[in-house]
């Protein structure tokens, strides 16, 4: 995978952060990430220096964690365990997951810090804890009884659950954080999953009450999220957090199609996940190749005539850039960089799609719908 690895460290230095709301969009080329020999693999955790962490079952049927780093595999065991399970990664390589014991309370989170484990056990568990995140300063996040989140900071645990529906029985979990301390999850509430992110006091949802299951596993740097729906199906949202007045009318965010369900996505938007084969779990790296942002319109706006449009395109030979109103091509540029007015028909939910094409025929496309006076 050294040539993905490439491709994740040109795009890195290419992506410029914004000052205003932008719509992105990314095509992805995909690897699979699997421990030699395993019968099956599964990748949880991608940290900023590319560092994936995941699990494997051997041919004994014993699971086992492991890290990737530098195109070698190693295999990691809490001590005197009869199972573990790797979930998250910093960027100083502190990782995080979960063992088993024989016994009542049989799951026990833990966290390994230069080479030396540490146990992760809240207080209040009856029956097991899973740690499964933790950012650059420390702060770990997971789940505990398989119904209650927990954050441990500072050699403190708190409980922290999601709202429910009145008379719901507690049931959060929490599945990563990143390096600003913003975390990733999901609450049953309403007869399905939930997936959210929160950011201090502000919690905002991936979909309406009701929605099928959905799920957020992992957030990065930037406020991008990934998850997965129905256990199959993998999402990410590079426009997570959207201009707000108040929670009631905040729009639920973009979702773009992956190709499995995503665990873990970092700063450069590489993304890990798992998929399956034969019904078997393999994981897989998912690295950018080609990224298109649209400055203007923003998506929803209501406007006027003509219409400012901006976009740009970071990759390799990025060839052109093309603008497509109600399915009908109208405008077409060479290179990566779009800057024009352009007319567009009058009424309301106007289709507007902006395409951008490489050398190798890769497109990448934003879908926006506007109202145009």
């Amino acid at each position: 995978m050294t040539r993905l690895f490439l491709a994740l460290a040109i795009l890195d230095c290419l992506v410029v952060p914004a000052a205003f709301p932008q719509s992105i969009a990314v095509a992805y080329e995909y690897a699979p990430v699997a421990y030699p020999g395993a019968v099956s693999s599964s990748a949880n955790g991608i940290n900023n220096n590319n560092v994936i962490v995941g699990s494997y079952l051997d041919q004994a049927s014993m699971v086992h964690g492991y890290v990737y780093r530098n195109g070698k595999y190693t295999k990691v065991d809490f001590p005197g365990a009869s199972a573990t399970e790797v979930f998250g990664i910093n960027d100083d390589g502190d990782i995080v997951g979960m063992y088993q014991l024989a016994g009542p309370l049989n799951e026990h989170g833990f966290l390994r810090r230069d080479g030396q484990f540490f146990k992760i056990n809240v207080p209040k568990a009856t029956f097991g804890t899973v740690a499964q995140g933790i950012d650059r300063d420390g702060t770990i996040v997971g789940t505990y009884d398989d119904s209650q989140g927990f954050v441990y900071q500072n050699g403190a645990y708190k409980t922290w659950n999601a709202p429910q529906l009145p008379g719901e029985p507690t049931q959060t979990q929490l599945n990563g954080i990143n390096n600003r301390g913003r975390i990733g999850g999901q609450v049953f509430t309403g007869g399905n999953w939930r997936g959210f992110w929160v950011d201090g006091k502000d919690l905002d949802f991936l979909e309406p009450l009701f929605a099928t299951d959905n799920e957020v596993t992992g957030i990065n740097g930037r406020g991008d999220i990934v998850g997965c729906h129905d256990a199959t199906k993998g999402f990410a949202s590079f426009t997570g957090e959207t201009p707000e007045g108040s929670e009631n009318n905040e729009r639920f965010p973009r979702q773009q199609t992956l190709a499995s369900c995503a665990s873990a996505i970092n700063f450069a938007r590489a993304i890990v996940g798992s998929y399956f084969t034969t019904n078997q779990p393999v994981g897989f790296l998912a690295v950018p190749v080609l990224t298109l942002k649209v400055g203007s319109p923003a998506n929803h706006a209501s406007l006027t005539n003509p219409l400012l449009l901006r976009a740009t395109a970071f990759g390799n030979n990025v060839s052109q850039i093309q603008v497509w109103v109600n399915w009908k091509k109208v405008l077409q540029v060479n290179g990566n960089s779009l800057a024009a007015n352009l007319w567009l028909p009058v009424g309301k939910n106007q289709r507007l799609a902006i395409h951008a094409t490489n050398s190798k025929g890769i497109t990448v496309k934003v879908v926006q719908t506007i109202t145009v006076h």
